[in-house]
């Protein structure tokens, strides 16, 4: 079901990049997202009885998910499409899912790094910890100024509206990936 939905997304993104994701299945691509992860990670951790998905060994389906975003994403940029949010809305679901990858994919380099015998220094999970954490108050702060401006013009309440160079993709969009980052991390 997972790979039905998101190479339906993937489908999308690359045949009509003009075309609007429709909300209920990106909200959908993300509800799996974390419930796939967050479960099968633990399935490797608590043997389950039974073949895994589909009979491929374990951690296929997840790598075909992530594979199917990087290739997805890099085809884009070889199109020139991946900075052009007013022309393919759906770089905005590649990058805060990106985000959310990029922190299962580090989690698990930093397991199989453990499992040589070099855990991961406490000080480096209180930093990722207290970079999401600040991350998440400024996003909140940003999303409660836009529903009731409370913040100045000329600070924080005008972050929504700075640009990186990606087209309409700003700093809510950037701490949100962050915010993605942290919770893949932990899945």
């Amino acid at each position: 079901m997972a790979l039905l939905v998101f190479g339906t997304l993937w489908g999308t993104l690359l045949l009509r990049p003009g075309m609007e994701l429709p909300e209920y299945l990106n909200d959908l691509l993300f509800i799996i997202l974390g419930h796939y992860f967050a479960v099968r990670g633990a399935a490797v951790a608590n043997e389950e009885p039974g073949p895994p998905p589909l009979f491929l060994p374990r951690g296929t389906v997840r790598l075909l998910l992530i594979a199917g975003f990087v290739v997805t994403a890099v085809l884009l940029q070889r199109q020139g499409r991946l900075g052009e949010i007013e022309k393919n809305p759906g770089v905005v679901t590649l990058l805060l899912v990106g985000g959310f990858l990029l922190g299962v994919v580090l989690r698990q380099l930093a397991a199989w790094w453990s499992g040589w015998g070099h855990p991961t220094p406490r000080v480096v999970e209180d930093v990722r910890a207290a970079v999401s954490l600040l991350a998440t108050v400024a996003l909140v702060l940003i999303v409660w100024d836009r529903v009731v401006p409370f913040l100045p013009r000329t600070s924080v309440g005008a972050m929504h509206e700075i640009k990186l160079g990606l087209g309409k993709i700003g700093p809510p969009h950037v701490l949100a990936a962050i915010v993605g980052f942290y919770f893949g991390s932990r899945s």
